[in-house]
């Protein structure tokens, strides 16, 4: 359905009025705020037809409208104009990455710049590969018997753990089964190794299993940095406490990453919106998700993600979201990661 221009109009200024005040709009905040050059019942009727044909809704008995999912989708594809990312901002943004150390404070550093700058929840998942796989294994002598075996994955994550092994070694003996090991199973998934393991000693079974099962524990991480709890909670629509509550219940750690989509299709230098319903999880459906993936040289994959009420300042949202994924995109590959 193609909007007249002055339907189109009107609906952006319901979308920027609610997004700025949470409050349902009315035909005369309309007027008395943007002298329309129309008089109210035009304003009015518009709104009647903006409301039949589905792009915003009238709450309970409230005498103002609020955008739809499809008001907020028309609103996004075509209306709104992006708030872009300022030369300013850019500089204080890069120069906070140049001074952070690596991808831990790079992907953390990430969702704390979102969070502050949009007032919702940042999320930023750690780059991926569908299954880890073994970059290299280290055994580490730390006395009599006992052994660290480090596991580092093919997208530069690092597991360890202390092993028991049944009597006392050296670690130029470790070293060479750590030279041996790698040769064998380098770029190998967990299953492949558990597969492959042949009649080895006891110890040498006990050193594989531990890394196999390292990468499994790894493949299971849940490497999430999330921002911005404090700050999402703090808007109108969790003025309630049951409100606030279910809030908690859903964005802990576990189900919000289980929530984010997968922008699988989503290139360099965009970003997906998700609306609602959009979102395919039930508890979102009053929601909406700001996403976009960044990537390293090897082809591990992440994502950046904005979560917040449908309410959301999608015209700062966007461009800033797409921003951060193409810094981390670009501060992984200038680093070899």
């Amino acid at each position: 359905m193609v909007l007249t221009p002055r339907r189109a109009n009107i609906l952006s200024l319901v979308v920027h009025e609610y997004i700025t005040t949470a409050q349902p709009v009315s035909s005369k905040a309309l007027a008395d705020r943007h002298g329309l050059g129309v008089s109210t019942a035009t304003i009015r009727s518009e709104l009647a037809r903006l409301e039949d044909d589905g792009f915003i809704t009238h709450p309970h008995t409230s005498a103002g409208r609020i955008p739809s999912d499809r008001g907020y989708r028309v609103y996004v594809e075509s209306l709104m104009e992006e708030v872009a990312v300022g030369s300013d901002e850019q500089r204080t943004i890069t120069h906070q990455f140049h001074q952070a150390g690596g991808l831990e404070e790079w992907l953390g550093l990430a969702a704390t710049v979102l969070a502050s700058a949009l007032g919702n929840l940042a999320v930023v998942t750690r780059p991926r590969r569908s299954v880890a796989r073994l970059r290299q294994a280290q055994f580490v002598h730390l006395s009599d018997a006992n052994v660290l075996v480090v596991v580092v994955v093919d997208d530069g994550g690092v597991r360890q753990r202390i092993l028991t092994l049944s009597e006392p070694t050296r670690q130029e003996d470790l070293a060479r089964a750590a030279e041996r090991f790698n040769g064998q199973f380098a770029e190998t998934t967990a299953a492949a190794l558990r597969a492959a393991l042949g009649p080895f000693n006891a110890d040498t079974l006990r050193l594989a299993n531990a890394v196999a099962t390292l990468l499994e524990e790894y493949d299971g991480a849940d490497d999430t940095f999330v921002q911005g709890v404090k700050d999402v909670l703090a808007q109108p629509e969790f003025s309630t406490v049951d409100r606030m509550l279910e809030a908690v219940r859903h964005l802990e750690t576990y189900e919000l990453r289980r929530a984010l989509p997968v922008p699988s299709e989503v290139g360099p230098g965009s970003a997906q919106v998700l609306i609602g319903n959009e979102t395919g999880v039930p508890w979102m459906q009053e929601w909406s998700v700001v996403v976009a993936a960044y990537g390293a040289e090897d082809g591990a994959s992440g994502t950046v993600a904005v979560v917040g009420p449908s309410r959301m300042e999608y015209a700062r949202a966007v461009p800033r979201v797409r921003y951060l994924a193409t810094l981390l995109t670009e501060v992984l590959r200038s680093a070899g990661a």
